[in-house]
C-alpha cells in the first residue's frame, strides 16, 4: 500500500490497487471450480483446469475502478523495472 502511495497514481487506481480483491476473486473462481477434485494425475491436469476455471471465472470479471488511469502504473513502474534490471546486471558481473 505504501508503495501505491509513493507512485503518485490517482484516488480510483489507487483504491482498486490497495486491495487484494484483484488476487483473490480469481483465486476464488478456481478453488470453486477445483475443489472437489481429488486425484490430479498429473501436472499438465492441473494446468488445464486451472485454465478453465480462470477462463470461466473471466465472465463474471468487473472492469477495475480507474482502469482508464492503468497507462499511468505502466508508466510509473516501467522506469523502476529497468533500473532493477541494471542493478541485477552489475551485481551478477
Amino acid at each position: 500500500m505504501f508503495t501505491i502511495n509513493r507512485l503518485g497514481l490517482p484516488s480510483s487506481l489507487r483504491r482498486c490497487l490497495g486491495t487484494t480483491n484483484v488476487i483473490e476473486s480469481p483465486n476464488g473462481g478456481i478453488r470453486s471450480r477445483t475443489g472437489r477434485v481429488k486425484n490430479w494425475r498429473d501436472h499438465a491436469m492441473v494446468v488445464r483446469w486451472v485454465a478453465a476455471a480462470l477462463m470461466d471465472t473471466e465472465k463474471r470479471f468487473r472492469r477495475i475502478m480507474g482502469h482508464e488511469q492503468l497507462w499511468m502504473l505502466d508508466a510509473k513502474l516501467k522506469p523502476l523495472a529497468e533500473d532493477d534490471t541494471i542493478d541485477n546486471q552489475s551485481r551478477v558481473a
